[in-house]
């Protein structure tokens, strides 16, 4: 038994442990890191960060990155810091030490950061992995601006788990100024994603500027006016109509674009969607349509009927020749996406010059057809040095050798898999998974769109490589993309609520390793991330924290099982039954709730300070809901 001073040791060394882990825990937890770093080891104390405080850089990195450093310490702390080359002095002010190397153990994208009291440093084999340091420095800093900023001792190792971390945004549909593509271009970057996508064209809209063909931008960018109405329920365009909604980048606008974001470690990928989704393109160009004497407008939404390109006209490769190479003339990515999606074949069944070189080629049918027309395309962009990237529904038919492949469907069809299975790099895309043009809450509680519900917890919970494959094929896995569709995004600020914060759990999903991967942190750590959000005034959504509401009729005792839930951990949802909004005195639910024909539910979610956190869920039940 221990007595006396013994004891009062054991219980004092207790202690002092116990605070120790109680510390080490809520440091932990305090680092609100998106995407989380594959290695995390927390110290004691901190750094104090000043306007005093001084970045060393290589002096090959002192003109791009310093400058970048500069504009975001300003903007985040309201600091105007100084960038210096070379290395920090015996006897100087704290510094941060910013180190190119050549240790292998570090990834391409990878970097060590270690945060002392005394000062911070940063190794990195490259560029890029000095810039994704940078941005987690960023996020360890506080949120609101200080003249002191305290950022807690912390030695992170990190790279990423995929190579291809992309946003895909259509500017077809609803076109996005240049200054809003760059906007989001500085988000998507600093959260450690690389890629671009740029959906450039489609049936209602032609947006980049080909020197060559101006009517591509004078008539394919600009189509009717059909505000008000929902997208599937327009009626198409007459010729006499005026066309006053659209737009186009022009190519200085898009060199401005290309160098803001080689800045920032993103390469832009152009989309030029052929041989389907074509009705800009035939609208400005009719003889590149299997309906030789017809004319077309640009479509305002809804479906657009014949918009396939002829893929049996030599004319139709003359044209894009042309078009492939001023895009490839002015997009230093190493990718094309040629697009290859949903192409309605009916009018090439019909079309003598498709059915002729259907006959002259032995092709067995229109899917081989459309083989064809891919294929040739890919020599078009392998012939300027590029690689072709194209979704899914390319590989029917003959497929296309030498094509790097966007896995978008599934149900009917296993792209995920047979893709990589045939040889094919492969981006995943899903659109259970990734398509964020989806809403993320109740729908009768978000702004029109499809109403299928994609919730942040799903994007977060996506594993992009499939089990049933095996190594070898998994290697083909180049990353993941989420693609925002513009259908229901008519304005800039709807486009970033469908935007945020979804695309920054996909960061997470495309960055970190599954087993560094944690719903429960992850949730709560989001606000924070609001926070900052809402400081570069972007649009977030909350709809995370809406509560899900349903019920089952009993018709024999006319009363509803009321069942509510939500996708986040650790709130209490409280309800009302009088027609009352909540507050935090109301009821907590703790299982369904029966309630009589006509009664009105509702619920809203609450946190531990008995703040409200997303909207209130309000419902009835009805006998025909049935």
């Amino acid at each position: 038994m221990i007595k006396g001073i013994g004891m009062n040791k054991f219980i004092i060394g207790f202690l002092v442990l116990i605070t120790q882990i109680f510390v080490a825990n809520a440091q932990e937890s305090s680092l609100a890191l998106i995407p989380y770093p594959w290695s995390v080891e927390q110290g004691t104390g901190e750094f104090l960060f000043t306007e005093e405080t001084i970045f060393y850089l290589p002096q090959s990195q002192e003109r791009d990155l310093g400058a970048y450093i500069q504009e975001k310490l300003l903007a985040d702390q309201n600091m105007k810091v100084q960038v210096k080359s070379g290395s920090p002095k015996k006897g100087e002010a704290p510094a941060v030490n910013f180190l190119l190397t050549k240790n292998k153990e570090i990834e391409e994208e990878g970097y060590i950061l270690s945060v002392q009291p005394s000062s911070i440093q940063v190794e990195a084999r490259t560029a890029k992995g000095l810039f994704y340091a940078f941005q987690t420095l960023r996020q360890l800093m506080p949120v609101q601006p200080s003249a002191l900023a305290r950022i807690p001792s912390v030695e992170i190792k990190d790279h990423p788990r995929f190579e291809w971390r992309g946003l895909m945004i259509d500017v077809s549909r609803h076109f996005r100024s240049k200054e809003f593509v760059k906007k989001q271009i500085d988000i998507i970057a600093a959260y450690k994603m690389n890629k671009f996508h740029w959906h450039l064209t489609d049936d209602q809209g032609w947006r980049v500027e080909i020197r060559k063909y101006p009517n591509l931008t004078d008539k394919g960018a600009w189509r009717a006016d059909r505000t008000g109405v929902s997208w599937w329920k327009r009626t198409g365009a007459t010729a006499e109509e005026p066309k006053s909604v659209g737009g186009f980048y022009t190519q200085e606008d898009i060199k401005e674009v290309i160098e803001f974001a080689r800045l920032r470690n993103v390469e832009i990928i152009p989309e030029i969607d052929v041989p389907g989704h074509s009705k800009a393109l035939v609208s400005s160009y009719p003889f590149l349509s299997c309906l030789d004497s017809a004319t077309f407008e640009v479509a305002v939404g809804g479906k657009a009927p014949d918009n396939a390109l002829c893929a049996g006209k030599e004319s139709t490769y003359d044209f894009m020749e042309e078009v492939i190479g001023e895009i490839a003339g002015l997009f230093p990515s190493q990718y094309i996406h040629i697009g290859g999606d949903e192409c309605n074949k009916t009018n090439w069944k019909k079309c003598p010059h498709c059915q002729a070189v259907k006959e002259e080629h032995g092709l067995a049918d229109e899917e081989e057809l459309q083989s064809y027309f891919i294929q040739r395309m890919n020599k078009l962009i392998t012939a300027n040095d590029k690689k072709m990237i194209a979704w899914d529904e390319v590989l029917s038919g003959n497929g296309a050798k030498g094509a790097v492949i966007m896995a978008w469907r599934r149900g009917a069809h296993s792209p995920q898999l047979q893709a990589p299975q045939e040889g094919y790099p492969t981006i995943m895309t899903s659109y259970t998974y990734s398509y964020i043009s989806q809403v993320q809450g109740p729908p009768g509680m978000e702004p029109e769109g499809p109403k299928v519900v994609l919730p942040l917890s799903k994007v977060y919970s996506q594993e992009p490589v499939p089990e049933a494959l095996s190594p070898e094929q998994a290697r083909l896995i180049k990353g993941t993309e989420v693609c925002l569709w513009s259908e229901f995004t008519p304005t800039a600020e709807h486009t970033e609520y469908m935007l945020y914060p979804r695309t920054i759990a996909h960061a997470e999903v495309a960055w970190t390793v599954p087993a560094q991967k944690d719903w429960q942190r992850f949730q709560e750590i989001v606000p924070t991330h609001f926070q900052r959000l809402e400081q570069q005034k972007i649009t977030v959504s909350n709809s995370l924290y809406s509560i899900y509401g349903s019920y089952a009729y009993s018709p024999l005792e006319q009363t509803g099982r009321v069942f509510l839930e939500t996708e986040t951990e650790g709130y209490r949802m409280l309800y009302t039954l009088d027609g009352t909004a909540p507050t935090s005195g109301s009821e907590q639910y703790h299982g369904f709730l029966t309630v009589s024909l006509g009664q009105e539910v509702k619920a809203g979610l609450f946190d531990k300070e008995g703040q409200l956190l997303g909207e209130i869920t309000s419902l009835k039940v009805r006998k025909d809901n049935l």
